[in-house]
């Protein structure tokens, strides 16, 4: 129950990305049993800096992530990786779920997602605050990024990145998320991670 909790409270952050992708609903409140079963996902030794290579022939990703970060596959497409507990601390400090979804529809540009996703976390948490909403590349591909900060279904303050692309029939989010004092702290590492998403198929 303890472990349910430290996940749920971390990773709940209940956003719709887009209804007509079929991802409305992405963030809300998951079971913290692991069903690697179901994803097949695969683990690789990555002696470069201490960290792991986590591939999923599955969902066709690949990234990098450190080796004392606590790794688990859900049901419903996601992937999270959580650092370590710091102190007495009943959540973890930081974390980076994967969510990919098969899309609805392939007609919706990244920028009208952006849009009905902001508007979505507006109403969604009433003290949700846009700090960046950018473009970027993720594994070749173009992607768009926000950063804000919210308070999640645990009530817990939270800032966030998400940064979502679409390939193929498929469209593939990346949230970090962390307690507002520790974002900075854990950002390089996320960027590594993110720097190191592939798509493998």
């Amino acid at each position: 129950p303890c472990k349910t909790f430290k996940i749920i409270s971390l990773l709940s952050l209940s956003t719709a990305l887009v209804y007509l992708l079929s991802i409305s609903d992405s963030y809300g409140p998951y079971s913290a049993k692991a069903v690697s079963a179901i994803f097949g996902g695969s683990y690789l030794i990555n002696t470069n800096n201490n960290f792991l290579t986590y591939k999923d022939d599955i969902i066709g990703i690949k990234i990098d992530y450190p080796a004392d970060w606590i790794h688990e596959l859900h049901a419903r497409g996601l992937v999270t990786f959580l650092a370590s507990s710091e102190g007495n601390s009943n959540t973890y400090p930081a974390g980076l779920g994967i969510v990919v979804q098969q899309l609805k529809s392939k007609n919706m540009p990244l920028n009208e997602i952006t849009k009905i996703q902001i508007k979505n976390l507006t109403q969604s948490h009433p003290d949700f605050k846009l700090i960046e909403s950018s473009e970027l590349k993720l594994s070749g591909n173009i992607a768009n990024k926000i950063v804000f900060t919210a308070t999640d279904d645990m009530n817990q303050k939270r800032k966030a990145m998400q940064i979502w692309t679409l390939k193929g029939d498929k469209a593939y989010l990346i949230t970090y998320k962390a307690e507002p004092g520790q974002y900075s702290k854990y950002l390089p590492t996320i960027q590594k991670m993110i720097d190191s998403f592939q798509f493998i198929r």
